[in-house]
């Protein structure tokens, strides 16, 4: 906020959002969503009042204001490094702000401390690496119970992290991204592996990576299993394929799957919203059409 005389017109703004006149709510809407991030704040403090229509109105408002503070924020994610390998858990919190913009993002990156925590307990320090993935995949597939959610593969909560963590259900992307995010934590080279139709996991090695599927209980792969996984899915397995994805490429799979779901479920608008996200990664923000940068 530059100003007090900005903090007044906001607060002027608020008191009109549910005014009798629908022409002159309309109006406060669109101040509001044009002043952006710093109207959140105080539309926050209108969302927890008792009155049932503010709320409504102001958690509306908040959340037509989100996907532009969004598309900043991934524009300014992709522009930490060019090459495509910035933090891959601060994408992954955007993105949870943009499915649940009315809920606080900070209990994901705790959880995956208090995992990595009870995990690292549980390695030892002369382990082989493939016995350090057998323990790993062991305490989160069978003692945490996290699992592949097979019944209901398109349910858009198995992208967004907050849900995969609280539910203990994923698909591929999320369950191998849970496997980097806790590997990143306690000093395991867990890469991720983008195959054509089915991320796993990797242990990264010069000379003898491993290769496990998080979606099937952390099962461990050879080349030739990865390879029959691809052909499964309709492909020509090639080398390249089992190169390490970099978070650019992880977080745009995750939103063209949620692409992919909000098209089926003929909800366009949030569909439009992620190809744009998509775009800002990708460096081309100024061609993004369905939100604008403030």
């Amino acid at each position: 906020m530059s100003s007090n005389s900005e903090k007044s017109q906001i607060s002027y703004l608020i008191r009109l959002i549910d005014d009798r006149d629908e022409f002159v709510r309309k109006q406060v809407r669109e101040q509001l969503i044009k002043l952006g991030e710093d109207a959140i704040p105080f539309l926050e403090v209108a969302a927890r009042t008792e009155n049932l229509e503010i709320k409504s109105i102001a958690s509306e408002i908040i959340q037509a204001i989100i996907p532009r503070q969004l598309l900043r924020q991934f524009g300014q994610l992709a522009q930490s490094s060019p090459s495509g390998h910035w933090n891959l858990e601060k994408g992954v919190i955007l993105l949870q702000k943009f499915g649940y913009p009315d809920e606080e993002t900070n209990s994901l990156s705790q959880s995956l401390d208090l995992l990595a925590k009870e995990v690292s307990a549980l390695i030892e320090h002369n382990q082989s690496p493939e016995q350090t993935i057998q323990r790993l995949t062991r305490f989160l597939f069978f003692e945490k119970g996290f699992e592949g959610n097979k019944i209901d593969f398109f349910d858009p909560d198995n992208t967004y992290f907050l849900r995969v963590l609280d539910r203990r259900k994923g698909i591929p992307i999320t369950l191998s991204a849970l496997c980097i995010f806790l590997g990143q934590r306690i000093g395991l080279p867990i890469v991720g592996v983008g195959l054509p139709g089915r991320y796993i996991a990797k242990y990264e090695s010069l000379t003898q990576p491993i290769y496990f599927d998080p979606f099937d209980k952390g099962r461990i792969l050879s080349q030739e299993d990865c390879a029959g996984l691809i052909e499964k899915m309709g492909y020509r397995f090639e080398e390249h394929y089992l190169g390490a994805a970099t978070s650019k490429e992880t977080l745009i799979r995750m939103m063209n799957n949620l692409i992919m779901t909000y098209n089926k479920n003929a909800k366009s608008e949030k569909a439009k919203y992620l190809s744009d996200f998509i775009k800002a990664l990708s460096g081309n923000l100024e061609q993004s059409s369905s939100v604008r940068p403030n």
